[in-house]
């Protein structure tokens, strides 16, 4: 019997290829643990799943922290919560674990909604390992000269933006070990875009996507539309190729470019859970030792200091002189050296100069990605964090709006939500706060500002005992974390006083629920 392609259940509905969840036709944002949870909970409907089943499902072979898989879970449980119980959905049998308990309809794929289009050789393997990819002509799904112009250009943006990842390989005809199907069509307001990875192996296809991208003004349309195909088909890539091992015979360099892949698969899953960030700087390390010149491997390296030094910010205020940073801005420096072409790179060395509160040489870095992509959405909204950091508050919004609507689906639009809400809680406005607020703590629910803001914002607009349940609520997920004002103020990124002084009402709302001094 055929696997099951979707999962109908209450008002949503869960489609197993592309790992989409909609609620009444539309996307709800999902992590990438919680979605291979819900995935192995809708295959056991009705059964008992085990804490064991559902560990291994998100996390492989790797030994994790149970407290991992509860964030997890209360995140997933957040989005089904639709004005119900959660325990309509998903039942806790304590001790044991989960069960799903509404009623679930199963359907069986049903084909491609994609045109064939043009032959393609999909049916041996190449014998290299890496990341390549084949990009056939996009099909226009209208026969009109725009349409297919714009097809072309896509096509064109497609392989430019693809090219410049490191060890990716982009051809538009012969042999890879992937083949990147598109096809596009006009509709009201905007485009819409099919999208699918074919195996070139078996001629499965492992991945696909729809959308409807309607024009920022960034780029282009051709370039938005392919600034964002190009980033969620990497990602998806780089977690496909990490999850195969380098072949026997596989060359000293081969082994430096999978264990880097591995690194950025492991960053990939964006909730900044400690053991990720620890597992992704021993496969950057590993990869550094065989090749000290790889780029991907040393703009990973850098990344990852960054992020780990981000959340130790508990224990000391002096982030920006450690010199853990120093050695981050090396590598970071090396990987612009080694790929200057690299939006990537660019970002990267943007990240850790942010951290080093070098306000202006981070956005000269964050310029640079841009100029190479200006549809690079995560250097757009890390622009924007610059600007608010150094207290520029009607600088920061535009950016982190563009890059949400650029890449609403991103792994990162958690963090990129909980910058907006920042904006609104920063004016006074926390009813609209609030919403933004919530959007990160689901979708990032290991982050203690997401949790903290989304409670502040709660009790100064007057929703006291709402926010001290959400508080209470998320620190018994982190495992009875003890959270204090003075820890937090050990967390703050900068000395502009307007940026100071929205902590001090973050503060101010924490403490009328209760949240203790010291």
């Amino acid at each position: 019997m055929e696997a099951p392609s979707s999962f109908a259940f209450g008002p949503f509905a869960f489609h197993a290829l592309s790992r989409r969840l909609e609620k009444q036709g539309e996307l709800v944002p999902l992590n990438t643990r919680a979605t291979e949870l819900l995935l192995l909970m809708l295959r056991r409907a009705g059964e008992l799943v085990t804490k064991d089943d559902l560990l291994h499902a998100g996390w492989g072979d790797r030994v994790v922290a149970e407290n991992n898989l509860t964030v997890h879970m209360a995140a997933l449980r957040r989005v089904l919560r639709d004005g119900r119980e959660a325990d309509n959905y998903i039942r806790t049998e304590h001790g044991r674990g989960y069960r799903f308990v509404m009623p679930v309809a199963v359907a069986q794929a049903e084909g491609s909604s994609v045109p064939s289009g043009s032959t393609v050789h999909v049916g041996r393997q190449l014998e290299s390992r890496g990341i390549s990819i084949l990009i056939p002509p996009v099909q226009s799904l209208l026969d009109d000269e725009q349409s297919q112009s714009l097809g072309v250009e896509v096509r064109r943006h497609l392989m430019v933006q693809l090219s410049r990842v490191p060890d990716a390989v982009v051809i538009g005809g012969g042999d890879a070990r992937y083949v990147l199907r598109t096809s596009i069509r006009s509709v009201e307001g905007g485009v819409q875009v099919i999208a699918m990875i074919d195996d070139a192996a078996t001629g499965a296809t492992i991945w696909a996507d729809r959308f409807q991208h309607r024009h920022i003004g960034l780029s282009p349309m051709e370039g938005e539309i392919s600034g964002r195909l190009a980033r969620a088909v990497i990602m998806e890539l780089v977690d496909r190729e990490a999850a195969q091992g380098p072949s026997e015979e596989a060359s000293h360099t081969a082994g430096a470019q999978h264990s880097a892949l591995r690194g950025w698969s492991a960053l990939n899953r964006e909730l900044w859970v400690p053991q990720d960030l620890a597992e992704a700087r021993r496969w950057f390390d590993r990869a550094l030792l065989a090749d000290p010149s790889n780029a991907s491997a040393l703009a990973g390296s850098a990344y990852t200091i960054v992020a780990e030094n981000i959340r130790a910010t508990a224990q000391s205020r002096d982030l920006a002189d450690r010199d853990e940073l120093r050695q981050a801005d090396e590598l970071a420096t090396r990987a612009v050296a080694r790929a200057p072409d690299w939006p990537r790179a660019w970002f990267c060395r943007g990240y850790v100069r942010e951290c080093q509160r070098r306000f202006d040489a981070a956005l000269i870095a964050f310029g640079r990605a841009l100029s190479l992509d200006p549809c690079d959405a995560e250097a757009l909204a890390y622009t924007g964090h610059v600007h608010f950091l150094m207290g520029r508050l009607e600088e920061m919004r535009a950016p982190i709006q563009h890059a949400i609507a650029l890449s609403p689906r991103d792994r990162g639009v958690g963090l990129w939500h909980h910058f907006l809400g920042q904006y609104d809680f920063w004016h006074g406005r926390d009813e609209l706060a609030i919403p933004h607020f919530v959007r990160a703590t689901d979708l990032a629910p290991s982050l203690v500002y997401c949790a903290t803001f989304l409670a502040a914002s709660l009790a100064l607009a007057g929703r006291i005992e709402e926010g001290r349940r959400s508080l209470d609520s998320w620190c018994e997920a982190m495992g009875g974390y003890r959270l204090t004002i003075d820890s937090l103020r050990a967390r703050v990124f900068s000395d502009d006083p307007t940026y100071l002084a929205g902590h001090e009402r973050h503060y101010r709302g924490l403490r009328l629920i209760g949240v203790a001094e010291r």
